[in-house]
């Protein structure tokens, strides 16, 4: 250690200086005697250890990194205060013995500029001059003595007695002729800059003082007035944005919210299969809204009151309702315990009045041409439902098959006959259809019996046909047939024949009458030809096996209706009346797609699969186009 007198080095844990006697400190080579440098080398806790064992038995001792980052901020932490009091006694020290000036407080932070720097003037985080008061009250110490090195004496005959500042009129040494004992002191020694290193003395330093007392004395610099003229412009948009967004945007955003939280909102839904809307009302939880013209309450759940309301029940009472539309308005109030009724704002909106259904079966369109005296309308309606044609009741035809209607009408040989067909439902409004059904003016009467058929699945592939003419008249058949009898014919003008299907699907039935003197007579009347499924299914052809054939001789194929089992999924639905689509019979590696006409009683589903039998029609976008007139599941039985 260095002599503190002497300046000369001992020995450490030597008790006097070996060269002047002087008594050396204990505490300056450590702890309790022990040197600074054996404290370094003592080893230190060993830190928390975790043993982790796998599922295979296998440890692995580690360390917790969280653990040494806390005992090193401990250490560092006891380190700070140790250094802190360690400085403060070293001050004292050398205070008391005049080497060098102390301050009474010990700051240390995290501030890297010079320990004693002249460019912070913050206080708390260097070493400042000792106020004055502080001397006069006592606090420094009375032996305090004012040092001055030789090196920051001014001498005599350097300069004038008053010029004792140097370059920038900053304080660089001490007159220690006139000594000013105002000034502030460290322990007893003046503020000079002899506190700051040299090679920290930048002409920032000394003319901060300068300046500091010139800022105040500069006069006010010229502003441009364009610079000013812009600045008033800012300032003239900033206060217009504001007086735009406080007058009118703010206000609007305002509304909106309000109007949002406590809109009712009316929503269309279906209740029991009939229309309806949904009614929402905003409220506070447990409150009771109620709906005057309803004469029904609810309680509010959730912040808002339900009413599920059936459109019907606002046309109910009417008779003759024609209009598509009805508009409608509900008075909703809020009802107090005490009873006391709150109304609030009424709800208004729309509802659509429904058509009565009404589908037509047969004939396929509302205009068709007809040969026979009778022809047979059927339709299908909603139960209990009135019905009237041409003027006349059939209600008593609609509940008799779920709906299902069939109405034999009576059909002159006048061109067009007009049936008017008015269907009234329940909670809908009266629906009109007109059928017409048209027959060709006869100069001769031909008529075919009333209960010739439209429709054959004999397996003989032929039929009865009977009709009536006027006696006398030549009758001939055009179409193929046998056993013509014309026995009667002379007398009461009746004949009979059968009927002969040279193809599956629909033939043709065409008779003339000829009488001297009138206009010939045609009558035709199509038969839809198709043998039971027994005999049908025996003649099919697998469509996967003879696909190639049937490309290749298509108009053969179907010049002679050759059937066609397919087994696939139908992939897309093209046409609804009637229904085609595009079936795979294929697999998904390797698709082979034909296109499907359904004449079946069986509705086709997008995406199921099936088990077909068709006859040959033609081709439909470069694929077979089959006509099928039954329809199986995959595994149900033909």
């Amino acid at each position: 250690m260095k002599c503190p007198d002497c300046g000369k080095w001992n020995r450490a844990g030597m008790p006097h200086c070996v060269y002047c006697g002087a008594e050396l400190p204990d505490d300056a080579y450590g702890t309790d005697g022990i040197p600074a440098w054996q404290l370094e080398l003592k080893d230190k806790d060993k830190p928390k250890s975790y043993i982790r064992v796998d599922d295979r038995g296998e440890t692995e001792t580690s360390d917790d990194p969280r653990d040494r980052l806390a005992s090193e901020m401990v250490d560092l932490k006891s380190r700070k205060i140790a250094g802190e009091q360690e400085q403060r006694r070293l001050r004292e020290a050398a205070a008391a013995r005049g080497m060098a000036p102390s301050g009474r407080t010990v700051h240390t932070t995290s501030n890297r500029s010079t320990f004693f720097s002249a460019y912070n003037d913050n206080p708390d985080s260097t070493l400042r001059p000792v106020d004055p008061e502080m001397v006069e009250e006592g606090d420094v110490r009375p032996d305090a003595k004012r040092v001055y090195p030789a090196r920051y004496r001014a001498e005599p005959n350097h300069r004038d007695e008053d010029d004792v500042y140097g370059y920038g009129n900053t304080r660089r040494i001490v007159n220690i002729q006139k000594p000013d004992d105002d000034e502030p002191v460290y322990d007893g020694y003046h503020d000079t800059s002899e506190y700051l290193p040299a090679y920290a003395r930048q002409d920032e330093y000394e003319n901060s003082l300068r300046m500091r007392n010139m800022q105040n004395s500069h006069k006010a610099r010229r502003v441009s007035w364009r610079k000013s003229l812009r600045t008033v412009a800012i300032m003239a948009s900033i206060a217009l944005f504001l007086w735009l967004g406080i007058t009118f945007v703010l206000p609007m955003i305002q509304n909106n919210q309000k109007t949002d939280a406590r809109a009712a909102t009316v929503t269309p839904t279906i209740r029991d299969d009939l229309a309806a809307h949904t009614i929402t009302i905003p409220g506070t939880d447990g409150q009771r809204i109620t709906i005057k013209e309803l004469r029904t309450s609810a309680i509010v759940t959730g912040g808002i009151a339900t009413f599920d309301i059936l459109d019907h029940i606002w046309y109910d009472d009417y008779e003759d309702y024609l209009q598509e539309t009805l508009s409608v308005t509900v008075s909703p109030f809020v009802v107090s315990d005490s009873g006391r009724q709150t109304a609030l704002d009424p709800i208004t909106y729309d509802i659509d009045i429904p058509l009565s259904p009404i589908d037509l079966q047969n004939p396929d369109s509302p205009y068709q041409v007809v040969s026979t005296a009778l022809y047979n309308i059927i339709l299908n309606v909603r139960e209990g439902s009135t019905l009237t044609i041409n003027g006349e009741d059939y209600s008593d035809l609609v509940n008799t098959e779920g709906g299902r209607v069939s109405y034999n009408a009576t059909v002159q040989p006048i061109g067009e006959n007009v049936y008017t067909i008015v269907v009234r439902s329940q909670y809908c409004r009266e629906n009109t259809m007109t059928v017409t059904l048209y027959r060709e003016k006869q100069d001769i009467p031909l008529d075919l019996a009333s209960d010739i058929a439209s429709s054959s699945t004999d397996s003989s592939q032929s039929m009865l046909v009977r009709a009536t003419t006027l006696p006398g008249a030549v009758v001939k058949v055009l179409s193929p047939y046998t056993d013509l009898d014309i026995t009667n014919i002379a007398s009461d003008g009746s004949f009979s024949f059968q009927a002969v299907f040279d193809k599956i699907g629909t033939n043709v039935i065409t008779i003339t009458a000829d009488y001297p003197g009138k206009s010939t007579t045609t009558v035709q009347h199509e038969v839809y030809y198709v043998p039971n499924v027994d005999v049908y299914s025996r003649k099919a052809w697998d469509i996967v096996e003879k696909y190639t054939d049937l490309m290749d001789n298509i108009d053969k194929r179907k010049a002679e209706s050759r059937i066609y089992i397919c087994k696939g999924v139908i992939t897309s639905i093209e046409t609804t009346k009637p229904q085609r689509a595009f079936m795979n019979v294929g697999t998904e590696e390797s698709p082979i797609l034909i296109y499907v006409e359904n004449s079946s009683k069986t509705t086709w589903e997008e995406g199921a699969s099936y088990r077909l039998f068709g006859d040959a029609y033609g081709m439909y976008d470069s694929k077979p186009w089959l006509v099928v007139r039954y329809t199986y599941g995959l595994n149900e039985v033909a």
